[in-house]
Parts: structure tokens; sequence; C-alpha cells
């Protein structure tokens, strides 16, 4: 083949290659923008979910002075009411149609999760209607109750809207994964907005009938303080882990100054009272004037965990656009000068040489004068050969570097897996029998007195079976992290198996182990535990103590054996205590 139609097949071959590669590149650009944007959409419709929450929150403030309103009826409360709800139709509104146009799988769910919370809250106002044209006497009649029906029907509308914020967080959150952390900050705000306010409900009818606390409220209202302390720590904890900016951290504080600096006691105050049988000293209406307004700081919260997602997010898309805009220019670069160079070639080099053939060809055939033509030229190319061998050799290279990576990789996995357990993320008992060996020598080295305590759970099994097992894991991993937070540095905690753990502690003296074993035990006692989609459980262990001093070697078998002994004396004299191998249980609860 000649050497002219080498060069042409090659140059079309590479030109449609990297005009192929060029599309690519753009197509594979093009999408990622469109992720990244389509993520931001999600993002700012799981916001105005929040929104809609907020505002059909809102609606309950006004909604409980009309349904303890006297006779006649305050029309100024009225039309307070039919302001909110204006407000929250219109929130409504801008969620919905936010979502009309998107037929992703999450925007479909969310948008039917929307429809469904707003026939929700028509049956509810339709409800606080009924009960507010009622006669006040009938009301708020000792046993009737009948305030309390419509602000529970309220509380549902909250959690449908919260699962639709839910459903399109994640979307978010699938696109910009490391903006989980604002993201989830920001729904915790919303959650610990709506929970503020369902605590300030519970007092709606008891401040109407100034009555107690009924049982319903006496049952609600700790588990909803216990919630609202739950979502604060997870709040703080966000704001530790992602490293919150100064507009975070001063947001943060306002909210604990206000919200849970003054209007938790004042809650708390008035809880007292109503399960002493006082009287409150307001009424409904004053109660929401007093306790209402500090809970806009939990909004503002949310609002600046939202703004610092959302503003990563659209930096993430103009990102993606120079991307796509750099990598364009390149492409398109690449290929003029490519083409440049195939011009240049054949202008220069090719018709040269085309003429110089013709040339020959006319001196073989007689046609022109000796002095007329060019030497012909003979050439041997490996250049291609050579180029296609050091591709090989590139090729094998690379496969042979991301083979030793991808087996370094899986051998790191196996070490971890093998160590792990993978429930809790606790050593198993093998790591921790490998690890103990070296505390047990160097408290042999200094002379150390060493402690084992193993614990057990109590009537783990029945949680399994009353529960299910996800209750049962949730637990496990729930005992998991108050033991991690319980020990100290340098005291080994590990996953025995089943429901038993098992903490090394060196240079521990009996009485400071018997104070450990003590307070985890308080701990967990102390700490209830929410199972998925199930009850609040309430956990207990009973724990073995096993001490030695470091005079000689150290048998951890035998320790575990003591440990074992002083564990099932402690399940026999009625669990929940912790028993030491040598002496009486240090603590009957």
């Amino acid at each position: 083949m000649r050497l002219t139609r080498i060069f042409l097949l090659t140059t079309g071959l590479l030109l449609s290659l990297v005009t192929s590669l060029l599309l690519r590149s753009v197509w594979a650009d093009w999408r990622q923008v469109g992720a990244a944007e389509l993520g931001l959409a999600a993002m700012q419709r799981a916001y105005l979910g929040m929104k809609v929450a907020e505002k059909a929150s809102a609606e309950r403030g006004p909604a409980i002075p009309v349904l303890n309103d006297t006779d006649p009826p305050d029309p100024a409360k009225r039309a307070r009411l039919a302001d909110f709800r204006r407000t929250t139709d219109a929130a409504f509104d801008e969620a919905l149609a936010a979502l009309a146009g998107s037929r992703d799988p999450a925007s479909t769910s969310a948008r039917a999760q929307l429809i469904h919370a707003r026939q929700e809250l028509g049956r509810a106002r339709i409800e606080v209607d009924r009960v507010a044209a009622l006669p006040h006497a009938q009301r708020s009649a000792p046993g009737q109750r009948l305030t309390r029906g419509p602000i529970d029907q309220m509380f549902a509308v909250i959690d449908t809207v919260l699962g639709a914020v839910t459903t399109q967080s994640a979307a978010a959150e699938a696109v910009y994964p490391e903006l989980a952390m604002p993201l989830v900050g920001a729904r915790y705000a919303a959650e610990l907005r709506e929970y503020a306010g369902r605590l300030g409900s519970q007092f709606t009818t008891p401040l109407a009938t100034r009555q107690p606390l009924g049982h319903e409220e006496r049952h609600e209202i700790p588990l909803l303080m216990g919630r609202i302390e739950q979502l604060r720590k997870l709040i703080s904890l966000q704001a530790r882990v992602s490293g919150a900016e100064a507009p975070l951290q001063a947001a943060i504080a306002t909210m604990e100054a206000r919200y849970f600096g003054t209007d938790l006691p004042f809650v708390r105050e008035m809880t007292e009272r109503g399960l002493a049988g006082e009287a409150y000293g307001l009424d409904s209406a004053a109660f929401v004037a007093r306790y209402v307004p500090p809970m806009k700081t939990i909004v503002e919260l949310r609002d600046a965990l939202f703004a610092a997602a959302r503003d990563a997010a659209r930096e993430r898309v103009a990102q993606s656009r120079r991307h796509m805009a750099i990598n364009t220019a390149l492409g398109l670069a690449v290929l003029g000068i490519e083409l440049s160079v195939f011009l240049l070639i054949r202008h220069r080099v090719l018709l040269p040489l085309l003429r110089s053939t013709q040339a020959m060809n006319a001196i073989m055939g007689g046609r022109v004068q000796p002095s007329d033509h060019e030497p012909p030229i003979t050439r041997a190319d490996e250049i291609g050969d050579m180029k296609r061998a050091v591709a090989a050799l590139r090729d094998a290279t690379l496969r042979s570097r991301a083979l030793e990576g991808e087996r370094e990789r899986l051998i790191e996995q196996l070490r971890i897996a093998s160590d792990t357990d993978f429930l809790t993320g606790l050593p198993n008992r093998r790591a921790f029998v490998e690890r103990a060996a070296a505390l047990l020598a160097q408290a042999r080295r200094h002379g150390w007195p060493v402690a084992l305590l193993v614990f057990d759970l109590d009537h783990f099994k029945r949680i399994n079976d009353q529960h299910g097992h996800p209750a049962g894991d949730a637990v496990l991993r729930a005992t998991a992290g108050l033991a991690q937070a319980t020990v100290r540095e340098g005291e080994l905690l590990a996953r025995q198996g089943g429901e038993e753990f098992v903490i090394l502690a060196v240079n521990c003296r009996p009485e400071q182990a018997a104070q450990l074993a003590e307070r985890l035990r308080a701990t967990l006692a102390d700490t209830p535990v929410a199972a998925p989609e199930g009850p609040t459980l309430r956990l207990t262990a009973s724990f073995g103590l096993a001490c030695a001093e470091a005079r000689g070697p150290i048998d951890l078998d035998g320790l575990f054996h003591d440990a074992d002994r002083a564990l099932y004396a402690a399940k026999d004299q009625g669990r929940n205590r912790v028993c030491r191998a040598d002496t009486a249980p240090l603590q009957a609860p």
C-alpha cells in the first residue's frame, strides 16, 4: 500500500477517533451538568417541602385560640387563622408547582405525598371549623377534650409532608454525597421545628379547660421533649462533623439561647404546674404568644443549613459547567491542531512526494529528461510498529499496576473484615484476643493491674422475638455506641458474640473497674433505644468483672472464666447488676 494512502487512512481514522472522544467527553460533561442541576432542583424542592411543613405547623398556632375562643367568637382570631391558611396554601401551591414538571420517581413520590398531605389538611381544617362552631361550654367541658382532635389531625399532615422532604433530600444527597451533612441537618431542623410545635400543642386542651394535664399529655410531653433533645444533639453533631462555618455556629448559638435557654424551661414550668394541678396563669392565646416566637430561631437554623448546602450545590453546578466548557474548548483545539498538521504535512510533504513519484514515472516512461526529475526515495518505516509496541507496553504496565492496587485493596478489606464486627463496628473476638495480648504484655512490663469486664444484654432474645431482628440490631448498635462513649482511651472494647460484649482495661484497679462497670450499667439502663418503626426500648445488662495483678504471666482464659462466672452470678441474682469474681454484687439496683 502506498504511503500516501496509509497517511490518508490513518489521518482519517485519527480524526474520527478524536471527534468521537470529543463528542463522548462533551456528552459525559453535559450529563454531569444535567445531574448537578437535577440535584440542585431536588434540593430546592426539598426546601419548599420544609417550608410547607413550617407553614402547616405554624397554622396550628392561630387554630388553638379559635378552638378555645369564648362565646361570642372573636372575629380577629378567625381572620388571623384565615391568613395563616392562605399562607399554607401558597406554600403548597409553590411546592407542587415545582414538582409538576418532574417525572423522576423521587419527584413523583414526593408530589403524591404532598397532595395527600393537602387532603389531610383539608379534613383537619373542616374538623377545626366544626369544633370551633360548638358552644364554648361544650368545647371546654371537663372530659370532652374536643379541641385536641383537630390538632392531632394536623400533626399527621406534617408527618406526610416530611416524608416528601425526605424523598427529595435523598435524591439530592445521591447527587451530592458530600453535602449530606448540611442537608440532613436542615431536615433535622425542620423536624425539630415540628416537634417543638407539637410540644406546645400538648397544652391546648388543659389551658382551655383549666384542668391539670391529662393522661395523653403526661405520656406525650416527655416523649416529645426527649425527641427534641435528640434532634438538638444530632444537629450539633452534624455541625461538628461538617465543620460548620461562622454563620451556622451563630444560628445554632441563637437557637440554644432562645429556644433551649428560654422556651424549654418555660414549658417545663408549665408542665410542673399541670402535673401538680396548679393554676397555669395564662390562657392558650397567651401561651402561644409566649412560646411560638423563639421557635423562629429553629427555622433560621434550618435556612442557614440549607443555604450552606444550596450554595455548595450551585458552586458544583458552576464547576461542572466550567469543566464542560474547558473540555469542549480543549477538544476543539486539539481537533483544530490535528487538522492543521494534516494540511501542513499534505502540502509540504505528501504533495512533493507525489510529484517526485510522478516525475520518476515520467522518467521511466521516457516522457521527460533526466535532469527534470528527482531521485527516487526508498524508505523502510517502523515508526508505526514502534508506537504500537510502546502503547502495548504502556497498557501492560497500567494493567499490572491496576491489578497490584486492587490486590492490596482487597487484602486490606479482608484484614479489616476479619477483625471487625460487621454490625457494631467493634473489634470481634479474634481481634480482641490479638490486641489483648499486646495490652497484657504492656501491663506485665509496668506491673499494672488489669481488669476484664464481660457484660450481656438482659432478655435480648425477647427483644428479637417481640420486635424483630431489626430492633435487635438497633439495640446492639446502640449498646456498642454507649459503651464506646463510656470506656476510656486505652481500654479495649469488643463484641464477644451475640449480645455479649467484653472490655479489657489495663492500669485499672478493681475499684476503678467496678466504677466503670456501674457507670456503663447505669447508662444502658437510663438510655432508651428507638426501634426501627417500633416502640422505644429500655435496656439492662448484667456484668461480670474479673481482676488480676500483673506480678507474673496473666492468663486471659482464666480472666474470661472468672468474669463469665461472675456474669452468671449477676444473672442468677436478678440481672441488671455488676458482680465481681471474688465478691458479692457490687450494686443491686
